[in-house]
């Protein structure tokens, strides 16, 4: 990274540098999960996407984990900022050791009790088949999904043009595998696994080779140590999201069942596919929440509070503008969208295009809520950014999904998501602001 990229580029250059490639990385990423559903959908069916919903609560599992090390990015780029590269690479390597152990252990916890965790997730008779088999390559993916994970620190440290080849690569593999193992080879489910596993793992290969090579801060094996306070330190700052995502997994759960409960395996599937749009349209501005908090740390460990409050105007506007536009695209066309997956299910797709107006209709809220919540762990603020997400879900989210179901039915579970979001996104923004005004206040006594 040249020493200049953040001193001497005006504000909305560096957010733009960092986040385009970022945004087309998780764009890519989400086209990889829509490349599974089109063959899933088109060629198993119903079940299949049933199956997959089942299934998702996984990923989300994994995706916690990831997010605890989330911290790994923020904390090397505030030692980049404070010009302590040796501190840096230290961070990188032990940050390294305990992904790659807690791939290993998570891994074997899941085989070992893979049907019995599938049942503990709704899955019914008609699809436990399909996600035991999907699950067993996706089990094995674990660990070197973790290391593809952090081509977030590739894009932290200046490269992230690296880290959207990375993505690109995976899935343009990906995408290909799937169409010969499903439409080809007919593997079904197993066989979007296992595109899915060889793409990762091929990925993860990149990841490992650019940290061994590059020039700024090389991950180092003799530096790959047992040491208990960088582990804290990553933590402290990834916590938040880890929380979150646990929370979103419980709610995942609770509204697999709740549909279930009230519609069926035509509810779960809804669910599997509502839930994808909404993934769809995050990643549209997610890019933007993942680049900043990086220019975030590094104004902050140099203590440039002015240049963060810029950083935060700016992108607030992007993301809510990036995240309109593509709600309004997909309120308008949901049963367009939905037919892509389900091309002969008329009755999934009546229901599930009801449900995404329903279920996404205040969607750019979340746009302003992960920007303010990214804020707060891009300063270590890991206590209001794990207020935000406990308020977001546990408090308002699961509750209003028991309290509106009693009344509205399956009506009731989809509408609680909104109403939550639009609350905290509002809550978040005014204290964030706040939080800001205090740190330039401060820095002028």
């Amino acid at each position: 990274m040249k020493k200049s990229t953040f001193k001497e580029e005006n504000v909305l250059l560096n957010i733009l540098k960092f986040s385009i490639p970022s945004t087309l990385s998780s764009i890519i990423s989400i086209i990889c999960t829509l490349t599974d559903r089109f063959f899933i959908g088109n060629l198993v069916g119903r079940d299949g996407i049933s199956a997959m919903s089942v299934v998702f609560p996984y990923t989300m599992i994994v995706n916690s984990v990831i997010f605890l090390f989330s911290g790994l990015s923020i904390l090397i780029g505030i030692k980049l900022g404070e010009k302590r590269k040796y501190e840096a690479e230290e961070i990188l390597s032990k940050g390294f050791l305990y992904l790659i152990i807690i791939g290993i252990v998570l891994s074997t916890i899941l085989w070992l009790f893979n049907e019995t965790f599938l049942w503990k997730l709704g899955a019914t008779r008609e699809n436990i088949i399909l996600a035991k088999e999907y699950t067993k390559y996706f089990i094995l993916m674990i660990c070197f999904q973790f290391i593809l994970s952090q081509s977030t620190v590739i894009r932290a440290i200046g490269y992230p043009f690296n880290a959207m080849v990375i993505n690109i690569f995976v899935t343009i593999l990906n995408g290909i595998l799937d169409y010969i193992f499903l439409a080809k080879l007919f593997l079904g489910v197993a066989g979007a696994s296992l595109a899915t596993f060889i793409s990762v793992f091929l990925g993860s290969i990149y990841v490992l080779v650019f940290f061994f090579r590059n020039d700024v801060v090389k991950l180092k094996i003799n530096k790959m140590k047992f040491e208990i306070l960088t582990l804290v330190s990553i933590f402290k700052i990834g916590i938040p999201r880890f929380i979150n995502q646990f929370f979103q997994f419980s709610l995942s759960v609770v509204m697999l069942k709740q549909m279930g409960k009230y519609s069926g395996d035509l509810g779960i599937a809804s669910i599997g596919i509502i839930s994808l749009l909404r993934d769809l349209i995050n990643t549209s501005f997610q890019g933007f929440s993942q680049g900043t908090p990086a220019i975030i740390a590094y104004y902050y460990g140099a203590k440039n509070f002015k240049k963060i409050q810029e950083v935060m105007k700016i992108h607030v506007r992007i993301v809510l503008s990036i995240s309109l536009f593509c709600l309004i695209i997909t309120l308008i066309n949901a049963e367009y969208i939905i037919s892509f997956f389900v091309k002969n299910d008329v009755e999934l797709i009546k229901y599930a295009s009801h449900g995404t107006r329903v279920h996404l209709c205040l969607l750019f809220s979340t746009a302003l809520f992960l920007s303010y919540n990214n804020f707060f762990q891009a300063i270590k603020d890991s206590k209001k950014a794990t207020f935000f997400y406990m308020l977001r879900v546990p408090i308002l989210n699961i509750p209003l999904i028991f309290i509106l179901s009693y009344f509205f039915q399956d009506n009731g579970v989809l509408v609680a998501f909104p109403v939550s979001d639009f609350i905290t996104s509002l809550i978040a923004m005014y204290i964030g602001k706040k939080e800001i005004e205090k740190l330039i206040s401060n820095s002028r006594d």
